[in-house]
């Protein structure tokens, strides 16, 4: 054990630079692994949070292929499935379209308001979910009157004291409940990030829709007595359930979608349900595993090429009875080291809030058996790094290396450009991809919407002020000179991938279109021109027997016949009268298909929270802010609410998008310093190795641009057959990602040359530096140490 240590000692004083090369590469991976792993522990451990967990179904009604809708069901055809079977333990409904509200606490002085999602549910969600209970208890959803919150909104609404019976105020009308006042029945413990289900208010659902067979408003839940009764129960249904009857689709078949199944599930409503996609996590686990290996490939070059200098030593504890075992412990304990400074490094980098792009929680306590799994990885890395630096340097006849007499095969070179090889055409591949990933993400950003997205501010306010000072202000807004208009909708137009939908009839001919309600003048405040029939007009809010619309021409395709000025008829919003069309607009983020969208004008202002502030050309924004801030303040001191313009929209919009790219290029940069780190190990091998050489054939003439032209050739080549081998398959892989879009990127060829480019320059200095010294020393001291 004495001999190790000292050997390790020995080794961080001879070899300093090689040495900090090594360890730092090894802690770096390492760290670059811990934390991908965590982040695909969270995305493998979705929705796993519940007890009941393996028992938990969502009932899904599935009206034909590929239909994104079919979590999203009628109450009464929910109540059908519920009681179809004694298999079913318990049951509840969510509303699936529930969004934040106004609520306020405490009374007078002490009046405080918070913006909170609320969840209309029925009382048995305790039962299907069992989340751990804080305070209060689990029945406390069957009076109406009370709700269930989560510990961190109890702390932030009363602080350390106890909330149970504490009243919560809704100042906006709750779809689905009851009442506007509530008392704090219980208090659940946070549900963690990777959950379907949010910490927000739950409350009880009313019965108002229980007999509705059109509404798809809701998402169901049911528990089952064991996982084994999904498939009989979905099978009774489907044969005894009369679908024709309640004039459902005679195709909608019952299914049953094990809780823990919806992640990774294709064609859901992203806005309304966590979805991962398993191809990113297997690439996240790729790379990790490449990072590990690329490490190690680095780690074996630097021992062996340390051979030269260190070859003498060890031969001598070899005749002196030393065993290869003591060069391997060697490695195994560089490794060990590494991977308790990748241990402390990661402690640092959370709590610095470095990795805040990662979803993942990345509190080292959290993840005890991960940090024992990377540990051991160590220590095998270590055996296997180990491994052939030991036997290379113990294989020769000591006797002759005493005498300073040994070679390095041509075997053991084509294996270590073998390894140096597969470096490369991993960091390739990753500055291929991670370029395609930035520039897919640029485009996006920059896509043409078709309204003037760089001109807006939006607030979002609560039914209540809008309700009752709506016109005060547009007035109040309209002070401030920069402000030109005021418009308003129910929701943020550009922030969602799908929106409300419905089925709609014209000439007899039925289509489907998105809807998006908006106060007469909104148009003309985002900048959207009507190119054929007319705007929206004040008198158009006024006509309460129809309803004023304007299409997108995508209808058009649909509907190839439709012109302004006739009616579209719709059974339960009654007609509607086409006004006029507007080219085709993207509403929707780059993921989703390009569906028609219809603009249907609201004279109601408690349906149109979101507020559109058109700003003129040149306006002072923070000036202009802050006046808004003001006005609102104004009306209700108590509102918390937040100004957006459309860059923090499409940062929301695009967060996935987001962090896949700052995830991708941090680890292809990482890639790509340790194949360049694996370079240098190899280069100095090789410059050892042929010192002599390079002594004789200066003495021959030879230039140092010749010596170093002749070494950047052999790598440049290297890095040439990579690319080859490198290329197709990040084509492919690039290939398939931009196929997520409904709009993407052209696959340029420039980026491929720029990726050769970037590798082969770097590779070319890292070999000029470090041979310019071999190259300059004078031949005569390399000739005689040889």
């Amino acid at each position: 054990m004495k001999t190790i240590l000292r050997n390790f000692m020995n080794v961080l004083r001879r070899f300093k630079m090689a040495s900090f090369l090594n360890v730092i590469g090894l802690t770096v991976a390492f760290t670059a692994f811990l934390v991908i792993m965590m982040q695909v522990q969270y995305e493998r451990t979705f929705d796993r949070c519940y007890p009941t967990a393996s028992r938990i179904c969502r009932v899904d009604m599935n009206h034909g292929d590929e239909d994104i809708y079919a979590s999203v069901i009628p109450q009464a055809l929910a109540n059908a499935a519920f009681t179809s079977s004694p298999h079913i333990e318990a049951y509840t409904l969510l509303n699936s379209f529930s969004s934040k509200t106004y609520v306020n606490v405490g009374e007078g002085n002490d009046e405080r308001g918070f913006k909170e999602l609320f969840i209309p549910c029925y009382p048995d969600f305790p039962k299907v979910f069992e989340p751990t209970l804080v305070e209060g208890i689990a029945t406390c959803l069957e009076d109406p009157e009370k709700v269930m919150i989560s510990e961190s909104m109890a702390k932030r609404m009363f602080g350390k004291e106890s909330a149970i019976g504490k009243s919560i105020r809704s100042k906006d009308r709750v779809f689905y409940v009851d009442g506007m006042n509530f008392t704090v029945g219980a208090v659940y413990k946070d549900f963690p990030e990777n959950s379907q289900m949010e910490n927000g208010i739950y409350a009880r659902m009313n019965k108002h829709f229980e007999d509705d067979w059109l509404s798809q408003n809701f998402m169901g839940y049911l528990l089952l007595d064991s996982p084994e009764s999904r498939q009989v129960v979905e099978d009774n249904f489907n044969s005894t359930f009369d679908f024709a009857k309640y004039n459902v689709n005679k195709e909608t078949r019952l299914q049953l979608i094990p809780i823990t199944d919806i992640y990774y599930m294709p064609g859901q409503l992203d806005d309304f349900i966590k979805t991962g996609n398993v191809d990113t996590m297997r690439l996240l686990v790729l790379i990790a595993l490449l990072v590990i290996v690329i490490a190690g490939i680095n780690f074996t070059n630097f021992s062996t090429s340390l051979a030269p200098m260190r070859i003498k030593s060890i031969n001598t504890q070899k005749v002196l009875g030393s065993s290869t075992a003591s060069l391997v412990a060697e490695a195994v304990s560089i490794c060990v080291f590494a991977c308790l400074l990748a241990f402390l490094l990661t402690w640092i980098l959370n709590r610095t809030e470095v990795l805040s792009f990662v979803e993942a929680d990345t509190n080292l306590l959290h993840y005890i058996p991960l940090l024992f799994m990377v540990l051991g990885i160590s220590v095998l890395l270590g055996l296997v790094a180990g491994l052939y630096p030991a036997w290379y340097m113990t294989s020769f006849q000591p006797a002759l290396v005493l005498k300073g007499s040994f070679g390095l095969s041509t075997s053991g070179r084509k294996l270590r450009t073998a390894l140096i090889g597969f470096q490369y055409v991993v960091s390739i591949g990753l500055i291929i991809g991670s370029s395609f990933i930035q520039i897919q993400n640029n485009y996006m950003r920059s896509y043409k919407l078709g309204f003037d997205k760089d001109q807006v501010a939006m607030v979002t306010l609560s039914q209540d002020i809008v309700k009752k000072s709506g016109d005060l202000l547009v007035n109040r807004f309209k002070e401030y000179a920069g402000i030109e208009d005021v418009g308003f909708a129910n929701t943020i137009v550009g922030a969602s991938d799908v929106y409300s939908a419905n089925d709609f009839r014209y000439n007899n001919k039925e289509f489907n279109s998105e809807i998006i309600d908006v106060s007469w003048n909104f148009l003309n405040v985002m900048g959207i021109p009507v190119t054929s029939g007319r705007d929206f007009s004040r008198s158009d809010a006024q006509n309460d027997s129809t309803f004023a619309c304007i299409f997108t021409k995508r209808v058009l395709d649909v509907v190839p016949d439709m012109e302004p000025g006739h009616p579209l008829e719709k059974s339960w919003m009654g007609t509607g009268n086409i006004v006029g069309f507007i080219d085709n607009i993207k509403v929707s983020s780059l993921r989703s298909s390009n569906r028609p969208l219809l603009f249907r004008l609201s004279a109601r202002f408690d349906v149109l929270p979101v507020s559109y502030i058109r700003l003129k050309v040149g306006t002072n924004v923070e000036e202009a802010v802050a006046h808004i801030h003001r006005v609102i303040a104004d009306i209700d001191p108590a509102y918390p609410f937040e100004v957006e313009f459309y860059d923090t929209v499409f940062n929301n919009l695009y967060h996935k998008e987001q962090y896949l790219k700052k995830m991708i290029t941090l680890f292809s940069l990482l890639a790509i310093v340790l194949s360049i780190v694996g370079v240098f190990g190899l280069v100095v091998f090789e410059t050892q190795y042929r010192r002599k050489e390079i002594g004789v054939r200066k003495v021959f003439g030879a230039t140092v641009q010749e010596i170093l032209n002749m070494f950047n050739k052999i790598y440049l080549k290297v890095v040439s057959i990579c690319f080859i081998i490198a290329a197709p398959f990040a084509y492919y892989g690039v290939h398939k990602w931009l196929e997520n879009f409904s709009d993407k990127t052209p696959i340029f060829w420039w980026v491929f040359v720029l990726a050769f480019a970037v590798v082969a320059a770097i590779t070319m200095l890292t070999v000029t530096f470090q041979n310019w010294k071999a190259a300059n020393e004078n031949p005569v001291n390399s000739v005689k140490s040889e």
